[in-house]
């Protein structure tokens, strides 16, 4: 059983600037022995409304290919949020899959039993990246994303759903790239596999809402 990590996701009465949020790590690196180990930051908050995910990457030349909904951009240069609302009574998760332009490939269900959410836009999720920024700038050596996602559709999807301090959600963060330059499984809470799977709720973590 993988040891559980916990990340206390504070709240904020309005939208806040990145670097007053701490960053946690994704520098779990499994099931590849190729010495490829892209550092990887990720920050969380919450308001009433909505709870705010930033990805930073340092990724010299990330992979972008895909650019329609729901496209398998984890083959691109990827980051990943799953999270499962309802601790104990529900299991299944959304997982948000978003390669470096912001393509958003976006499920819910539990295990390999999902099903593609296509009538969630994903103007809905407020996804910003600097890719384009990065594309007329290729000297750099990083991107970011970030998304939020909305409470009260999330509460649509799981009607039991409440915000108030000291909620517990489980999930994790990842960072992958199945057919980029060199492949990578990056996760923030260790996955407890032989193979290649981050659809493991079981080695999701704890994020508390302060």
């Amino acid at each position: 059983m993988a040891n559980h990590r916990t990340y206390q996701i504070t709240a904020s009465a309005a939208r806040k600037d990145w670097s007053e949020v701490p960053a946690l790590p994704v520098d779990q690196y499994l099931w590849l022995d190729n010495g490829y180990a892209p550092k990887v930051e990720v920050r969380s908050y919450y308001t009433a409304e909505r709870l705010y995910v930033q990805f930073k990457v340092d990724e010299e030349h990330p992979l972008v290919r895909y650019r329609q909904p729901n496209e398998p951009v984890y083959t691109d240069s990827c980051v990943e949020f799953f999270v499962q609302p309802l601790l104990g009574s529900d299991a299944r998760y959304l997982n948000f899959e978003l390669n470096a332009a912001g393509t958003l490939l976006l499920q819910l269900g539990e295990g390999r039993d999902r099903k593609y959410l296509e009538d969630a836009p994903p103007a809905l999720f407020e996804i910003q990246t600097s890719y384009a920024e990065r594309e007329q700038h290729p000297e750099g050596s990083g991107w970011e994303l970030e998304f939020s996602i909305p409470f009260d559709w999330l509460s649509g999807l799981f009607p039991d759903f409440t915000v108030s301090s000291g909620q517990v959600l489980r999930g994790n963060f990842y960072k992958c790239g199945d057919e980029t330059e060199l492949p990578h499984y990056g996760s923030w809470n260790r996955v407890d596999s032989a193979t290649p799977n981050f659809h493991l709720s079981a080695s999701f973590g704890e994020l508390v809402l302060e």
